[in-house]
């Protein structure tokens, strides 16, 4: 478990503030969500002892880096966007030199690792030869490497394809139960069927802590979904459509509204984890639309 209080940190050269007031993070897939330059990326180097706070604490099952840094390191896993892998070094040997930094990996664990994220057919190949995707998928893998209680994974998904995609995402699910696993994504709803929790972070601060299915009730706007012609197209709010598809001379349209739907064509629909994030971004800036 991980609990942070009256955490605050300042990035140089800006006047931007990350500043987390009481927060604890349970063991489970948590889902760190918000806008570009929100906080998402500081708080995740936060977690993972990257940067420290300027004031407050982080606890790790009651350690704290100033006294037990190594020993919170060597439970930490730990994927950045943008993370750079040694180019001249094979796949195996780059994981070999990853276990040992973390402390070694158990007899024949990492075999495992690369069997699962699909790499035993790049093992011997040099990390400068290979495609975006399979670079990812070793970054992940090494995120697993010595079976970590915390792991922080900042846009995992990026660069792979559809089947790898599902494939990481119900591997992190399979292999969440005991840890505390935080997942900086802009794919909610690829997520919604493996995450537990949902963490919204606006402007530096915490808006939304909570179970996933709370994070899409109690929403004062709906979801209505409809094939409408083009002039009745025409008369709809633009800042309120979520999706639109034009089939012939027709549109197929997904639309926040109220409880009454915009036009008779429309249906109401489930809110997505996706539908619930717009709804919510749209009442920072027009309150009263969320309870």
């Amino acid at each position: 478990m991980l609990e942070l209080h009256k955490v605050q940190w300042r990035r140089g050269g800006s006047d931007f503030r990350l500043f987390v007031p009481r927060l604890v993070l349970k063991p489970g897939i948590t889902l760190l969500v918000g806008r570009n330059g929100a906080g998402k990326s500081s708080l995740l180097q936060l977690l993972a002892t990257a940067q420290f706070p300027t004031e407050g604490e982080i606890r790790y099952d009651g350690l704290t880096v100033d006294r037990d840094l190594p020993s919170i390191r060597s439970q930490i896993g730990f994927v950045p966007t943008g993370i750079e892998l040694y180019e001249q070094m094979k796949t195996v040997k780059l994981l070999h030199y990853l276990a040992e930094l973390k402390g070694g990996a158990a007899q024949g664990e990492l075999e495992q690792l690369m069997e699962a994220f699909h790499l035993t057919a790049y093992r011997t190949s040099k990390i400068k030869t290979l495609a975006q995707g399979v670079r990812q998928r070793i970054a992940l893998a090494q995120a697993w490497i010595a079976s970590p209680a915390y792991i922080f994974l900042d846009e995992p998904l990026n660069a792979l394809d559809s089947l790898e995609r599902l494939h990481f995402t119900r591997f992190a699910a399979s292999h969440s139960r005991g840890r505390t696993i935080i997942i900086s994504t802009h794919e909610l709803n690829e997520w919604e069927a493996w995450a537990d929790r949902v963490l919204w972070v606006d402007e530096g601060k915490p808006q939304y802590h909570g179970t996933i299915r709370e994070w899409s009730e109690g929403l004062s706007l709906s979801v209505w979904s409809g094939t409408i012609d083009a002039d009745t197209y025409r008369l709809l709010d633009p800042a309120r459509i979520l999706t639109v598809r034009p089939e012939g001379d027709s549109f197929q349209v997904r639309i926040l509204g109220s409880e009454v739907p915009p036009s008779p064509q429309f249906e109401k629909q489930p809110v997505t984890t996706e539908d619930a994030y717009y709804i919510r971004c749209r009442s920072i800036t027009q309150p009263g639309n969320v309870r």
